[in-house]
């Protein structure tokens, strides 16, 4: 059974989409899809200011409906609404599991806001107020309070990787599982790979704030700067106006720079595609800040791309040994440094890199998932 906002009348939509996009194949007499009318209430759109607590009533309410529709034996949420752990272990008296992508709140977002830190979940009026700085850090560590008590319901707790194990660890004073998601990992491509003319270099992600798009906009002009015959091809998920008003904003950023003619959009586009962009291209680019694991990094990785990640979150505690099996960077000049010593490489360096990196992929894949999480969910 799976509490959804579409209805069991669907379910054949959405078991084809699995199949298209993953290629798992699920008998439709398996599973079941449990309605929720209220799962819109939790959208952030809804609630610009507050939106961890507003989002927290409209998850509890979301959960309780989800108790009178159908109460299962056991309950594991896999999607990040931790409060509704207590409703179904203390009201519904069910067996708990979650599998946690990424933390609710977290120690960086407390610190953030301790010292003044303007970032994308702190407005600068906000980090340029003493008075607003202090009773947002109240109100977040209310919060974190309230989210230890959730996790605490939890008889389980799956997490998707070693930074997210970590804040978990401290957030809930538990001892996680790490559980990997799985991965398409056995498609490699050859390890042989021409250069190109120019040189692709890919970004795959959501077009979100955090992905720090505007650095790679930077890295690419560096890199023009210092005569590479370089593209940069940007690969994004829109999900609404506000992203493609976001992606309005970094093309004129990348005409500000002079550099727009040497930028590919490609965005929404189906997997197939994807792939095939994966094997054009030689370098991958990861540009977002503590990452909570990265598997768009993996996919590029094990499709035979040398990445370039950022040294922080999952890419640098699981997926890239730095200089190994790809490469780590945080500032533009680091990330341009790496890019001319990609392009510089011989053929048999990048063999050797994208062996070590296939080397390393294993822990990733499906199988490798499939029976940790039943190892884990078999002590229910």
């Amino acid at each position: 059974m799976v509490y959804s906002r579409i209805s069991n009348s669907q379910k054949q939509d959405v078991l084809n989409l699995v199949h298209s996009r993953f290629n798992i194949s699920i008998d439709e007499n398996d599973v079941e899809f449990v309605h929720l009318r209220t799962v819109g209430w939790m959208n952030p759109k809804n609630f610009p200011r507050f939106t961890l607590l507003f989002q927290s009533i409209a998850e509890c309410a979301v959960a309780f409906e989800g108790l009178l529709r159908f109460l299962p034996e056991i309950f594991i949420d896999t999607t990040g609404c931790p409060l509704s752990m207590p409703l179904f272990r203390f009201l519904g008296g069910c067996r708990v599991a979650c599998y946690v992508h990424y933390p609710t709140i977290t120690s960086q977002m407390i610190k953030r806001v301790e010292t003044g830190t303007a970032m994308y979940n702190n407005a600068s009026f906000i980090a340029n107020s003493e008075k607003l700085t202090s009773a947002k850090l109240l109100y977040y560590q209310l919060f974190a309070k309230l989210y230890k008590f959730a996790g605490k319901a939890a008889d389980i707790v799956m997490v998707n990787g070693s930074w997210t194990e970590d804040h978990i660890r401290n957030l809930w004073d538990c001892n996680p599982i790490k559980v990997f998601p799985p991965v398409e990992v056995t498609s490699v491509n050859g390890l042989v790979r021409a250069k190109g003319d120019p040189v692709v270099i890919l970004s795959v992600g959501q077009i979100r704030p955090e992905k720090n798009h505007r650095l790679q906009i930077d890295v690419l002009k560096k890199a023009l700067d210092a005569k590479l015959n370089v593209r940069l091809c940007i690969v994004g998920g829109c999900r609404n106006d506000e992203d493609r008003q976001r992606v309005d904003e970094l093309k004129r950023y990348a005409e500000q720079l002079g550099v727009e003619e040497y930028i590919s959009w490609e965005l929404n586009i189906p997997i197939d595609e994807l792939n095939k962009l994966n094997k054009e291209s030689l370098i991958g680019i990861h540009t977002m800040t503590e990452e909570h694991f990265g598997i768009a990094v993996v996919e590029s990785m094990a499709a035979g791309v040398i990445m370039i990640a950022h040294n922080s979150g999952g890419p640098k505690l699981d997926i890239v040994k730095d200089g190994v099996t790809g490469y780590l960077a945080a500032t533009a000049d680091e990330y341009a440094k790496y890019v001319r010593e990609i392009c510089s490489s011989s053929d048999e360096d990048l063999i050797k890199m994208r062996t070590k990196a296939r080397e390393s992929m294993d822990r990733f894949s499906e199988e490798a998932f499939e029976r940790n999480w039943l190892a884990a969910v078999e002590k229910l």
